[in-house]
Order: C-alpha cells, then structure tokens, then sequence
C-alpha cells in the first residue's frame, strides 16, 4: 500500500513514501532512517541530507498526510475514505475517490458517516470494500499518537489534526442533525435546551481516540457492543438537539 505515494512528484514525495512503506513494516519502535533508506529508489544518504533524524521525517510524514486529507475535503466537500489515519478512523493515507477513474461509490448520509467513523474506531475490522481501515495503519498512527506525550513536535502535529478532523465532524454532525426529526414531545413545545456542536464534536473524537487506543492495546473485542450503543444512544437523544445553523 503506497497510498499517495505510489507516484512521488519529487525527492521529498519519495523519501516521505518510502518512509510511510518502512513504517508500515517495521512499526515505529523499529523503524530506523537505515530501514527507510532501504525502501527509497535512490541513494539512502538523500534520506540523511533532507532530515535530522527519524521523528524529524515521521512528523514530516503525517503533516502532508494531514495536509493532503484536508485538501480533499476542503475540495470536494465530500467524506474522504475510512480508515485509521491519525488515531482517528479515517485514512489520511488513503487515495481520495475515484483517483483512478473506478465508479464512485453510493452516495452516504451524513448519519451513516458518523456510523463508520465511530464503527472504524472500536471495530473496524467489521468494515469491508475500498474504504475499510488498514489496520496496520491504524497501529501505526495509535504509535506515533504515543509520542506527543514526550515530544513536542508530535504534540504539536496532533493539536492540528485533532482541529481539522474537528472542522470535518463538525460538518457531518450539523447535517445529522439537519437529517434528523425531532421527537413529538420536542415540537410539541417541551424541547430542552439545544446542544452546542462543538460538545457533539468533542465527545465523537475522545470516544474515537480512547476507541482506537483500545482496539490497538487489547486482544478480544467483548466491549465492542456495549461501547457502540452507548454512542449511538448518546447521538440518537442529542442530535436533534444539535443547532444546525452556524454562528456568525
């Protein structure tokens, strides 16, 4: 799996593609500049003259998966595909739609994304066809999630990918919502005060974070169950609560 590196544009393209095959390979407490040097097509030295180090090129690495997710949201508007990118469950790595002139896939509620994204973070074994998680992605990016609680630098990349994949839930809950009938008993005039997004969005990604760290740290899957329906119980009573409507 290349991802977006299966045709590098340059020399960092390339060394940051051979960085993401060695990682996937070897972990990232294996993974050494020598065993990215060996995935890279030219001479391993260019490796040592582009970067400090190992955690210099793997913060590298993420900012332009990062980058590249953001560009193809920001550009389509459409839901890029799932995986477990970035300890969150969708694949920052992965080719956007329709890259290679394949048939795009049926057009999904904003309800059923918010149903993967969430099924991608404590089960995403259970998802198949082109946009099921690559597991050893997930371990992976669960890996290098680790080391912001001692490196600053990876701290740093985490706040930012935690704030755009925040802007990006933040989109699929407020169309939930749109989506979503209000009980009787809340048009009858008895609603409850509404629910600020940004809570919804907040409790989506720590639910998500804590899910992939789990999946990633434990074998057996028995919390599995009881840990969906606690979330989806959560969304079915506060998304009709949800104001739809963004602040000025």
């Amino acid at each position: 799996m290349d991802g977006p590196f299966a045709e590098p544009t340059n020399t960092r393209e390339a060394i940051l593609g051979a960085a993401f095959r060695a990682l996937r390979k070897h972990g990232y407490a294996s993974v050494t500049i020598q065993r990215i040097g060996d995935e890279f097509d030219k001479s391993p030295s260019l490796v040592y003259h582009h970067y400090d180090g190992k955690d210099d090129l793997l913060v590298d690495l993420m900012g332009f998966l990062l980058d590249e997710f953001e560009a193809s949201i920001s550009d389509s508007g459409d839901p890029p595909p799932v995986s477990g990118g970035d300890s969150q469950p969708v694949d920052e790595s992965a080719p956007s739609a329709n890259s290679d002139g394949a048939e795009a896939p049926p057009e999904r509620s904003a309800r059923d994304e918010l149903d993967i994204y969430l099924t991608a973070a404590v089960d995403p074994a259970s998802l198949d066809g082109a946009y099921a998680p690559d597991a050893q992605v997930v371990t992976v990016m669960t890996e290098l999630r680790a080391q912001a609680a001692n490196d600053e630098a990876y701290r740093e990349h985490f706040d930012r990918s935690d704030r755009v994949f925040g802007e990006y839930l933040e989109r699929l809950v407020r169309e939930a919502a749109a989506e979503t009938e209000a009980p009787d008993g809340h048009a009858a005039g008895a609603s409850p005060p509404s629910v600020p997004v940004e809570e919804v969005v907040a409790t989506l990604q720590t639910f998500a974070t804590g899910g992939m760290f789990r999946w990633t740290t434990t074998n057996g899957g028995a919390w599995v169950d009881d840990s969906r329906a606690g979330i989806d119980g959560y969304l079915e009573r506060v998304l009709p609560l949800v104001e739809t409507d963004e602040a000025d």
